[in-house]
């Protein structure tokens, strides 16, 4: 076993440099470590060596190296940092006692894991996850936490590790280190852990989404779970303050609010019609068969539905969206304003598309949307 395995406590310790190399930064090797590096879904230890930041730890061909700004030699002084370790042994022990009820409980088989910087997943071998199915999950965890199962680490001869209730076959031969939880699970890690499930204090299920047919759950344990219910009940607790309401209530004041939502969108959609049609009435009064439109404050959608009225009303209707930066393009025309946006789109700073009477077109400055449309027109005479 690496010595971060062998002694967990230790959290200082002076040795020396044994080789460096450089590769985006500085990596170090070090007669001996007790930093753990990167490995089975478990981030590195970060902490200092003499004072300079270790920014990742990583194991190749059996030597740990540690990545810094600087070159070091000689002596150093290794420094882990506690808060790092503690909060991902956390979160990998919370993987340990949820895949170990998963599968003793539910016959749910684990596929992978990883602890990621503010919540940690699990995906497993499952084609649903439903309410019941958490709950009965939450209760058998709060069982373990309060019961404080002891966490231990050894390691094993092959053979006498394969004699040991294994929740998964190893994928290591030889000397085999395995963590122990009570009697609740066995398992071939390296990783690093709590001493007992009551170190965990709090595991919660934050989500779940479908991935390649199977489950992922995401979780945070520790002082990550103690964090988000302390940021979700600050959030509840000023979302009822807006919503005059108390917090058991604030379903039901969502829900009034999306109704209110509802119908507000319903008027702006008629009273918008309406200014469509009156805006469309003293466009149609000029004799040009195209009408060219400048909305400098108007929102997009307002100068959507009016050039698809133009078009409708047999005209082509040219409007240029200030706050969009965007030239809307529909109606009857003799050129086909695709593919006369396709040739000549980039001579005027612009980009875009369209079909033969729907275009669209991005500019730069109104003054390039205007050139452009002075190129249409004179392609048009022509």
């Amino acid at each position: 076993m690496r010595l971060e395995q062998i002694y967990p406590a230790v959290r200082k310790f002076v040795t020396r440099v044994t080789d460096v190399k450089e590769e985006h930064g500085y990596w170090v090797a070090l007669e001996e470590s007790y930093f753990y590096p990167e490995s089975g879904g478990q981030p590195a230890d970060r902490g200092t060596l003499n004072d300079l930041k270790v920014r990742d730890v990583q194991l190749k061909a059996g030597i740990v190296w540690h990545q810094v700004d600087q070159k070091i030699e000689g002596t150093v002084t290794g420094v882990i940092d506690d808060a790092v370790r503690t909060d991902h042994a956390a979160q990998h022990t919370a993987q340990h006692v949820i895949s170990a009820i998963l599968q003793d409980e539910f016959n749910i088989k684990t596929l992978s894991f990883r602890t990621g910087s503010e919540e940690s997943t699990l995906d497993i071998e499952a084609g649903e996850w439903n309410d019941a199915l958490q709950a009965r999950l939450e209760k058998r965890l709060r069982h373990v936490i309060t019961s404080a199962l002891p966490i231990t680490a050894n390691e094993y001869d092959e053979a006498a590790a394969l004699a040991l209730p294994l929740r998964k076959t190893p994928q290591v031969t030889g000397k085999i280190r395995v963590v122990q939880i009570g009697e609740l699970d066995y398992s071939a890690c390296g990783g690093t852990h709590l001493e007992s499930t009551a170190d965990l204090e709090l595991i919660v299920l934050t989500g779940q989404e479908r991935i390649r047919g199977n489950i992922r759950l995401m979780y945070v344990a520790k002082g990550r779970a103690f964090e988000l219910l302390t940021k979700e009940r600050r959030a509840l607790r000023e979302a009822a303050q807006l919503l005059s309401a108390k917090k058991e209530q604030l379903p039901q004041a969502v829900e009034e609010l999306k109704q209110d939502v509802v119908r507000l969108n319903r008027m702006i959609e008629t009273v918008q019609a309406a200014h469509v049609r009156t805006e469309l009435n003293k466009l149609l009064a000029s004799t040009e068969d195209w009408i060219f439109v400048n909305h400098a404050e108007e929102a997009l959608p307002f100068s959507e539905k009016l050039v698809k009225a133009i078009a409708e009303a047999g005209r082509l209707g040219l409007i240029w969206n200030e706050s969009a930066k965007k030239l809307l393009m529909q109606g009857s025309s003799p050129v086909h304003l695709g593919k006369f946006a396709k040739v000549h789109l980039k001579t005027f700073n612009g980009r875009g598309g369209g079909s033969e009477h729907v275009a669209q077109a991005m500019f730069n400055t109104h003054e390039d949307a205007v050139a452009y449309i002075e190129r249409l027109k004179e392609e048009q005479v022509t």
